[in-house]
């Protein structure tokens, strides 16, 4: 699958008027058409650590899974259902980080 001719994409993040410091974590791949955002969760502990896994994980897997397919062969239920899978599987990572680093807890 490759947009890259028709489309563009910019991106930021700011840490709004609260927050001391942006935990958001973003990714974009024009060619891909993919972009990712993940708030950081402010107030929790190591929210841009959760944020930079999720985004790292939902990124590389819908490339790997894009990647191999034909412009036009993945309808809006097939992306839902490859985000909805990847999502999981960054969520079970973020988990299991947190379990296994005491710093990642809460």
């Amino acid at each position: 699958m490759s947009l890259g001719t028709t489309l563009e994409i910019a991106s930021a993040t700011h840490p709004g008027k609260v927050r001391s410091h942006n935990e958001d974590s973003i990714a974009t791949d024009a060619d891909l058409g993919l972009a990712v955002l993940a708030d950081g969760m402010g107030g929790y502990n190591a929210g841009e650590v959760a944020s930079g896994i999720a985004v790292a994980i939902i990124t590389a897997e819908m490339k790997k899974a894009l990647s191999g397919m034909p412009d036009g062969a993945l309808d809006d239920k097939g992306a839902e259902r490859l985000l909805g899978e990847h999502a999981e599987k960054a969520n079970a990572a973020i988990y299991q980080a947190a379990q296994n680093q005491s710093q990642y807890s809460g």
